[in-house]
């Protein structure tokens, strides 16, 4: 695959992350642990996510180099771009996509469900190119090498991690009467997400062709 189509695939893919997160969002079902932590962040400070992202996005890269031992440079600055566009996707599709929260279950799951393919199909386009991880999925990817353990086991342990801080900072913020954010689509989604990434993995690599093995992606 040339440069071109690589990194045309790749921010694709990363537009597909943003997207999910707006789809999450316009649901009334709740969100995935780490979308809730943010949320509840964008709405207790409030803080707009092309700031909020990129935030987060430090606080995570640190914590995966101090977790791997790992000296600070250059490619730390490069999840933060990753975060600052995906937060911008999110921004703009929340200004697009229509809000089902009011609706009946059948729109509220077919967000939820469209939402998880869209991280499936989104994760798939970026792990076929040789190009950083978002920050999250660097700071799983820092967990599971650090236990030895498989790479889905990392981030499970991540997203159980932020499962805790989003009770912890829900509270701090007062948002006991929204759940912290939270609901059956952040346990949906801890439970569906990696048997979606899977099912996706193969159709979206022949639809995208052939490219390097993900486990070259590294930071």
């Amino acid at each position: 695959m040339s440069k071109f189509k690589k990194s045309l695939v790749y921010i694709l893919g990363l537009s597909l992350l943003g997207f999910s997160v707006s789809l999450f969002q316009k649901s009334n079902l709740g969100m995935g642990s780490w979308d809730a932590l943010n949320r509840n962040f964008y709405v207790g400070i409030p803080i707009d996510y092309r700031y909020l992202n990129p935030i987060m996005a430090i606080l995570l890269i640190s914590l995966a180099y101090i977790i791997n031992k790992k000296k600070p440079d250059i490619l730390m600055l490069f999840p933060l771009i990753i975060s600052f566009y995906i937060g911008l996707v999110i921004d703009g599709f929340l200004l697009v996509i229509p809000d089902v929260s009011l609706m009946s279950i059948f729109y509220n799951l077919a967000y939820v469900f469209l939402a998880l393919a869209s991280v499936a199909i989104g994760l798939n386009m970026i792990l076929l190119c040789s190009f950083p991880l978002p920050a999250l999925d660097q700071f799983c990817l820092a967990i599971s090498r650090k236990l030895r353990i498989s790479f889905g086991k990392g981030k499970l342990i991540g997203e159980a991690l932020a499962i805790i801080a989003t009770i912890v900072v829900g509270l701090i913020f007062s948002h006991e009467e929204v759940y912290f954010y939270m609901g059956p689509n952040t346990f949906i989604a801890l439970v569906f997400i990696g048997i979606f990434v899977d099912f996706f993995a193969l159709p979206v690599k022949k639809i995208v062709g052939d490219v390097n093995d993900y486990r070259s992606v590294c930071w």
